[in-house]
């Protein structure tokens, strides 16, 4: 994340453990974790004994950032040979269409719930609503979550999970998990005592005692692909989940359209490879179907544009020297492509708003303005008032001081923008034992993965979810 831009998306979500001084310092620590408790969080793998692990296993695969176009209409130069054989083999979709905003959190609870953001409540990346506090927490905790995932119904039907920096799992009932978090007070740096808190306790003094600690500089998403293929190996989780995402963090350095995301997205793929291969080696390859999906695509940038400036000059917000929002009579939130406002129930600040925002319109600087009742049919936060949506080669900071509108030195990219966007559509692709070959469903709701999801579990729960599951890609 690059703050020197003010922005509060996320560019670098989490580094990787890359530094063996962490490590040395982690051996020590994170052998004290090792208890059937810490921190309040349950060790739930040995909360059902005697269970034995269901036939049917699933993994799914989140690639943060990439748009279906990469695999639907790809370039004659990606070298992909990994999505492109599950695209052929299995079953997959031209356009997964997201939720609003199509940002990361948002859209991965979606994943696992089959619901919008008005109804699971992770409703934007950053948690909180109120001007100037805790602007660097995010949607971390599964307690956030108002409905059930899928980790949930594999719990109740008596199957173990697991999770590898899947977003918002932290504290959450999986067997073996790794949640992505990192502490507010650093920022966004890899730091596996803090992850340990809220990890399953002594699973990362396991990994790394079987994996070692990795190489300083390595790849981030080749750590997780390692976890990834320990903890299938190790513990066989009948639900397996794994967030990959350098090819988001390569995607808003350099554009969605740059060699950079070409190259990404192929070591990308041979990490999908390798997780395959560790399926293969734990002679589970007939009874595992494996699931592609990501939660947006991306828009090239080139301006940064800070709504903030023109609330803070009208005196709706307060700002210090810095540019930092540090109170105000509204809140904002923004996400790259899209800035959401809110004010208290029992106020309308929309005439001042609209009034300071006059000169973003006049200077034609959103794409569009949508309403309260608007984002409530989108189901979209019910707590905001209104949102903006950037125009094509601009995203919306959230920096409430210096000019409106700054070039940017170096062309980037980036997303939160309206879902059904050029470039924004997330993805899906399927393939296994399970999954029949050549089915092409072309446009697809991201409601219907999770439903999906539960179906090849062998978990039949009609009310979970807010789309029945795709049916056609089952033999």
């Amino acid at each position: 994340m690059h703050m020197k831009t003010g922005l509060l998306i996320s560019m670098q979500r989490f580094r990787g453990f890359t530094s063996l001084k962490f490590w040395a310092r982690a051996l020590v620590i994170l052998a004290a974790l090792l208890c059937p408790t810490f921190n309040g969080v349950r060790f739930y793998a040995q909360a059902l004994p005697g269970v034995q692990p269901a036939a049917r296993h699933i993994v799914v695969i989140s690639v943060d950032g990439m748009g279906a176009q990469f695999y639907a209409s790809p370039s004659s130069s990606l070298h992909i040979p990994h999505l492109m054989r599950m695209k052929s083999e299995g079953s997959f979709a031209e356009v997964v269409e997201g939720v609003y905003p199509t940002l990361t959190y948002p859209s991965h609870t979606t994943i696992v719930t089959g619901r919008m953001p008005a109804e699971h409540g992770i409703y934007t990346n950053l948690s909180s609503r109120e001007a100037g506090k805790n602007p660097r927490d995010w949607f971390w905790f599964s307690k956030a979550i108002k409905v059930p995932t899928l980790w949930d119904e594999a719990r109740k039907a008596h199957l173990t999970t697991g999770s590898v920096f899947w977003p918002v799992t932290a504290g959450a009932p999986i067997d073996w998990d790794l949640p992505e978090i990192w502490d507010p007070a650093k920022g966004e740096v890899g730091d596996p005592i803090y992850v340990a808190k809220f990890a399953t306790p002594g699973l990362l003094l396991e990994a790394l005692m079987i994996l070692g600690p990795p190489p300083a500089g390595e790849d981030q998403d080749v750590t997780r692909a390692h976890l990834a293929e320990f903890l299938f190996k190790k513990h066989m989780p009948n639900l397996l989940l794994v967030h990959l995402e350098t090819l988001d963090e390569t995607e808003h350095q350099h554009g969605p359209e740059s060699a950079e995301a070409a190259a990404t997205l192929e070591r990308i793929d041979a990490r999908i490879g390798e997780i395959m291969d560790a399926v293969k080696d734990a002679g589970l390859e007939k009874s595992t179907d494996f699931f592609i999906v990501s939660d947006h695509g991306f828009m090239s940038v080139n301006r940064l544009i800070d709504p903030n400036v023109l609330l803070t000059k009208a005196g709706l917000l307060t700002a210090d020297e810095q540019g930092r929002v540090t109170g105000g009579k509204i809140a904002t939130v923004s996400n790259g492509g899209s800035f959401f406002i809110y004010w208290p129930d029992g106020k309308n600040f929309q005439s001042e708003v609209d009034a300071a925002l006059k000169p973003l319109r006049d200077q034609g600087l959103a794409w569009g303005v949508f309403d309260h009742h608007a984002l409530v049919e989108m189901g979209a936060d019910p707590a905001a008032q209104m949102a903006l949506d950037a125009p094509r080669g601009a995203m919306f900071g959230s920096g409430a001081g210096g000019e409106l509108v700054t070039e940017m030195k170096t062309p980037g990219g980036t997303h939160g923008y309206f879902p059904y966007r050029e470039g924004l559509e997330a993805s899906f692709i399927a393939c296994g034992p399970h999954i029949k070959s050549g089915v092409n469903l072309h446009r697809i709701r991201m409601t219907s993965i999770g439903p999906t999801l539960l179906k090849a579990m062998g978990i039949n729960d009609p009310h979970f979810g807010s789309q029945p599951p795709l049916m056609e890609i089952f033999k």
